[in-house]
């Protein structure tokens, strides 16, 4: 609906678990490496386990597109069968008959099957994803598959995805022997303020690019705020906070835009705007095209620290000033005071090594404020580079080229 108007080739804020955009969050990062470990090392069982919607699913997903060639799977998205069903289902996902009429049947094709496949040198995964849906019968069957082993390894991986609840599961007197047999696991947490912002400018960038579209601060504190870090609810606010910005005609997606949108979500009201008619929304989607490159953005920074220095001089966009000096610094965000300015600027030196300046804004609508800037670049390309870097790493999704009106600023 909206894609056209920010330049996206798709929408980037989609529920459905694609796994291109997957975000590495360092907590993704991490079950992916235990993932891969426990797979690798032909480990019995690997249980993954995260709140709803932090992209479990997602991941398992994106570890299918990564296994080795000839790696065979079977993916259960649906455990809630009984346990013939759900032998017969492992075994039409590894692409066999199920024709055995009984369980032992059923069991000896699949022992045969991986027999094969080790002898070959490959290697079985089964993936069960929503596995706290499984009734303790159901588990003690699939321990009773990790039971297919031969003296020296395992013939299937099995690893088991889902709610805190399957935690408690395995707790259980009950299933104490399949508790005992896994040996890779690791919890899903929520994304912080941080990440959230670097998953967001993740899928901007997959689905299209960030050029069409800013999101300040005040929004994106309000979509964590909203979502509490959680990827699926961090999607609704996103998604909603844009088609907020496409309904006003403007690609700048402030902070009561994504309230709007996430007020939109859960059921409350959202305060009346003044109707637009077809004709004055299509002037305002062309004005806002073509004031985008020159037009404020919106900035924030991520964690605060003391401050240090002394002002420096004004700042300007490059295409606002065709006489200042052919070299390019980065805007990474314009605060309210000095002190807030001088905490990002600390911020960067310390964890990236940038070297950056704080600049007073002469300009309107901020005649008080504080500008961050990183860098003295000889040309655009190099500008480009450490904009994108800054919004990838630092979380600045809202960073922007401009050109110094004085010398101020060096190259990093």
């Amino acid at each position: 609906m909206y894609e056209t108007f920010y330049g996206f080739k798709e929408k980037p804020f989609t529920l459905t678990p694609d796994p291109k955009y997957l975000y590495p969050s360092r907590a993704h990062r991490e079950a992916v490496d235990h993932l891969f470990y426990g797979i690798r090392e032909r480990e019995g069982f690997i249980v993954i386990t995260g709140g709803v919607g932090t992209g479990k699913t997602t991941l398992c997903r994106a570890i299918l597109t990564q296994l080795e060639p000839g790696t065979s799977t079977a993916v259960i998205l649906n455990p809630i069968l009984s346990e013939d069903e759900l032998l017969r289902a492992v075994l039409l996902d590894f692409g066999l008959t199920a024709a055995g009429r009984t369980k032992n049947d059923l069991i000896a094709e699949l022992n045969e099957f991986l027999l094969r496949t080790i002898v070959a040198g490959r290697r079985a995964v089964l993936i069960i994803d929503e596995a706290q849906n499984l009734s303790h019968e159901l588990l003690e069957q699939i321990r009773l598959l990790s039971n297919l082993e031969t003296e020296r390894d395992k013939l299937i991986q099995i690893v088991l995805v889902g709610q805190a609840g399957l935690l408690k599961q395995l707790a259980s007197p009950e299933l104490e022997q399949l508790n005992q047999r896994v040996s890779v696991r690791y919890h899903l947490n929520a994304l912080s303020f941080q990440e959230t912002c670097q998953y967001i400018y993740h899928r901007l960038m997959v689905a299209g690019g960030t050029t069409g579209v800013s999101m300040s601060s005040g929004a994106l504190r309000a979509i964590h705020k909203y979502s509490n870090g959680i990827p699926r609810l961090i999607n609704l606010a996103a998604d909603r906070a844009l088609l907020q910005g496409f309904a006003d005609g403007s690609r700048e997606v402030t902070r009561g835009r994504a309230e709007a949108g996430i007020r939109s979500l859960i059921g409350e009201a959202s305060p009346r705007r003044p109707s637009r008619s077809p004709v004055r929304l299509a002037l305002t989607v062309a004005l806002a095209g073509a004031l985008l490159p020159v037009a404020p953005a919106m900035w924030f920074f991520t964690s605060p620290r003391n401050g240090r220095g002394a002002a420096q001089p004004a700042v300007q966009a490059s295409s606002a000033n065709a006489s200042a000096p052919s070299r390019f610094s980065v805007l990474v965000g314009t605060f309210a005071t000095e002190p807030e300015a001088r905490e990002v600027e600390r911020r960067l030196a310390g964890r990236g090594g940038y070297t950056a300046v704080v600049a007073r804004r002469a300009e309107p609508p901020s005649p008080d404020g504080y500008s961050v800037l990183v860098g003295r670049f000889q040309d655009m390309n190099r500008a480009q580079q450490a904009r994108d870097q800054l919004a990838r790493e630092e979380g600045f999704v809202g960073a922007r080229i401009v050109r110094p009106v004085d010398g101020t600023g060096s190259q990093p």
